[in-house]
Parts: structure tokens; sequence; C-alpha cells
């Protein structure tokens, strides 16, 4: 079974054009930059990677080899900063000014936007924390601190670092280097064929490492087609979720630093939406119960109701509708990206084919 991968933002490129893959189970293959959230404060300064963490389950699905190259240049668009946290009042002759800047590489340009800083105070209080002195997002940021020493946190997406900065009197500027970029996530079924409903699909992405428990570490869960997640630049591994039932796949993606990567997915998988009637082309007969099993006999997925839809991974089904004290059933063939509507009568069972 193979997946698709989309992705989008509200960004600006600094490039203009993107590369588009598609992933088959076995291999994937690598577009363009950056996106996702980073404002989740930590106990004491942020750590690297402010993004909220989940764990999940081991993936079942075999990953794939890496993608190759074939990225676009990125950064967002300029936006103007917003502080979120007045400075303390400081006397003049007291102050110096903290110029900061963020970049993704080291010869890429400042991020106008997406960015979060923090600056902590570099005492730690009685329960190892430390004081947010001030706070702001956007692009570049100065700030108006007192001499002396401070943990300065720089925030992109899923992306972030912390730096131990000391400043005197005057100006003292700083650049951060992210070393980080971006991936956009799509899927279809089949070679010129649409990308799926974002309503059917979603993506999860798992770092290669293992957590604690020695299950893969959740970077990025739930994440919509065409959505810009913003990554530390490594190796990660993508589940493309088609439906609830069993269209899975899996393909493993390198995110470039300071480059955006778009991902196409292939999911072998289709839609089909059921009815019992008591003869062809009848009506549908309400408060109907469903159940698809596999050939072998393993229940894949339940569901109630006149029209029910169902995803399912490309294969052979067996149909099962419960309706009062009758049990109906019929064997269906899904073929990836063939869409289709089944009846099963109301009377014996049968086979079908698509």
């Amino acid at each position: 079974m193979a997946w698709w991968t989309v992705a989008r933002d509200g960004w600006m490129a600094v490039a203009i054009a993107l590369a588009t893959v598609v992933a088959t189970p076995a291999l994937a293959q690598e577009p363009p930059p950056i996106g996702g959230p980073s404002d989740e404060p930590m106990p004491g300064f942020m750590q690297p990677g402010s993004g909220p963490l989940h764990l999940l389950p081991a993936p079942g699905s075999p990953s794939t080899a890496p993608l190759p190259e074939a990225a676009t240049p990125y950064a967002p668009s300029t936006a103007p900063a917003v502080e979120t946290k007045p400075l303390a009042t400081v006397a003049p002759r007291e102050t110096a000014t903290l110029a900061l800047t963020a970049r993704l590489t080291p010869d890429g340009p400042p991020l106008g936007a997406g960015v979060v800083w923090r600056v902590f105070g570099e005492a730690q209080g009685p329960d190892g924390s430390r004081e947010l002195v001030a706070e702001r997002h956007g692009g570049s940021a100065d700030f108006v601190l007192k001499p002396g020493g401070y943990f300065v946190y720089c925030g992109f997406g899923y992306a972030g670092t912390t730096e131990h900065v000391v400043v005197g009197t005057g100006l003292k500027a700083e650049s951060i280097i992210l070393n980080a970029g971006g991936v956009r996530l799509a899927a279809v079924t089949g070679k010129d064929r649409p990308p799926l409903d974002s309503n059917d699909l979603s993506f999860d992405i798992f770092a290669q490492e293992l957590d604690s428990h020695g299950e893969p570490k959740a970077v990025a869960l739930d994440v919509a087609p065409g959505q810009i997640v913003r990554l530390p630049a490594q190796v990660y591994n993508v589940i493309a979720n088609y439906g609830d039932a069993n269209a899975r796949t899996t393909a493993d993606i390198d995110v470039k630093a300071g480059k955006l990567t778009d991902i196409t997915l292939t999911e072998k998988a289709a839609k089909i939406t059921l009815k019992l009637v008591s003869s062809e082309g009848g009506e549908a007969i309400a408060n109907t119960r469903w159940s698809i099993l596999t050939q072998a006999g393993d229940l894949v997925t339940t569901g109630v109701g006149a029209f029910p839809s169902f995803v399912l991974a490309e294969g052979d089904y067996t149909v099962i509708a419960n309706h009062e004290d009758g049990q109906f059933q019929r064997v269906v063939s899904v073929v990836s990206g063939e869409n289709a509507d089944v009846e099963v009568l109301a009377k014996g069972s049968e086979t079908l084919t698509n």
C-alpha cells in the first residue's frame, strides 16, 4: 500500500518553484521548505523544539527509504513583530539593546515572520525556573535590557534553540541559526488523480529516534494536507491516514535546512458507500448494522445507517449487513482510486467484483 503527502501554509517563499514528488509504499520523493507550532512555554527557559510531543504506537507499516533531494529555498514573508510581554522599566544609563535575527541556515536570509522570541533571566529560582523578561512574535526583534546574562529562546514551528547571551551597554547583535526546514504533505490514489479530500486525510510525523518505551517519538500529529510544518533538519517517518479504517501508508522524508519539501504519497485505497436493498436499485433500508471483514475473517470496521461510507485499502472484503433478525452479505473487491456504491440484497448472499 502506498501513501502521498500534501503541504500548504500562509507564508510567502523566498524562492519561486516548488518541486512535487510521488511516494510509493517503498519509496517517496521530496520537493520544497518549513511549518508548525512553537508557542508552548516550558519550565525554566524553552528547550530546542518547543512544539508539544505525543507518543504513538510504532507504525505497523514498514517505512520507506529516505527521499532524494528536491527542495526549494524558503523563508516566511515579513510581518510586524508583536510584543506580548512588556519590558521592565530600565534607567537610560543602564540599558543595553539586544538585536536578534533568526535564520534557517548560516547563509540564509533573516526570517521575517513566524518566529517566537523569549528572553529569560540568568538566575534560577528555588524551583529551577527562570524569569521570563520579554517575549515577542514575528521576525527580527530588538530588546532593551539591563546589562547582564540572559537565555534567549528562538522558536520556529517545531524547531527551536536556546542560547546564552551576555549584554553590556550599547548595542549587541546576535544571529540565531535554527538549522530547520519545512514539509508540506499531500496524497493521491494514483497517477493523474486529484489530491484526496482533506476531510478524509491526515498525516502523522515521527522522529527516527525512540522514546524511553521504545516507541517512535511523535513530532506532529493530525497534520492537514497542505499545511506547512516547520521542523529541525533531519529524516522523519510520515504516516498518511486515509479514512479511519485500514488505509494507511508510510514514507521516510528528509527535511533540508532552509528548504520547503513537498511530498505526495500514493494511497492504494478507495471509498465504498453501502446500502441494503430488497431488490436491485431499490430504496436503502434504514437502521442497518454493517461489518466489513477481510477474506481471512478479521474485522476491519463497523458502522450503522442506510448509506455508510468506508475508506478501505485495496483488496477483497466480505460486507455483512444486519437488519432486524436477518443477516446478508456480499464479497467486494476494492480497487485503488475507484470509489463505488455497493448494494447488498436482503436475501441470501452474493459475490461482487468491482
